[in-house]
């Protein structure tokens, strides 16, 4: 069976258990399909827990090109000096 035109498979489960500076990926979110310039795409979402304790839900591209490191509790640190 030929594959639809721009439809991709991915494994959802290749990134969880990967570390991002003082993220700790944990789960799959699920996904969504998201309207752009160039049509629709689909973005998937995992859970990701930061060394503070919080849990946040984060892309997959930010997780793929390692763009997101903590979930902003550094920069409170890096501001407030604690």
């Amino acid at each position: 069976m030929p594959k639809k035109k721009g439809s991709v498979r991915i494994n959802v489960n290749d990134v969880i258990g990967k570390r991002l500076g003082s993220l700790q990926v944990v789960g799959y979110a699920g996904y969504r399909h998201e309207h752009t310039r160039c049509g629709t795409k689909m973005r998937h979402y995992y859970y990701v827990h930061c060394d503070c304790g919080t849990t946040k839900i984060i892309a997959r591209d930010q997780i793929v090109g390692n763009n997101t490191h903590s979930c902003g509790c550094s920069k409170v640190r890096k501001r407030y000096g604690n």
